[in-house]
């Protein structure tokens, strides 16, 4: 069964219709803190996602970003070292589902 990775649970936001295309997996629920922050802080975070990202199968599997500029970033990152097309749903306010995008690293 196919995943759908979201960058960062947000509580506010229904993700169910995400589940149309596989199992929803959350890579965090947490958010980078601004510095000056105790420093093994972030690093847990980013670990966190790095450790959801394992499981991620380019070509098969999905992501949803979310409003979590910092998660975000990082899954860019994690993405952009792995062969694609990526599978990028956004959300549209109009049809109230995900839109499908296909991205390639540069």
């Amino acid at each position: 069964m196919n995943k759908v990775f979201v960058t960062k649970f947000q509580a506010e936001w229904n993700f169910g219709p995400a589940s149309k295309y596989g199992e929803v997996v959350f890579l965090t629920d947490k958010e980078h803190r601004p510095e000056p922050v105790v420093a093994t802080y972030n690093e847990r975070v980013t670990k966190e996602i790095m450790r959801g990202m394992a499981d991620y199968i380019p070509t098969e599997d999905y992501i949803v970003m979310t409003a979590a500029a910092i998660p975000n970033m990082i899954t860019a990152m994690l993405l952009q070292e792995m062969q694609g097309p990526h599978n990028v749903l956004r959300w549209n306010n109009q049809t109230k589902t995900y839109d499908l995008y296909k991205v390639n690293r540069l």
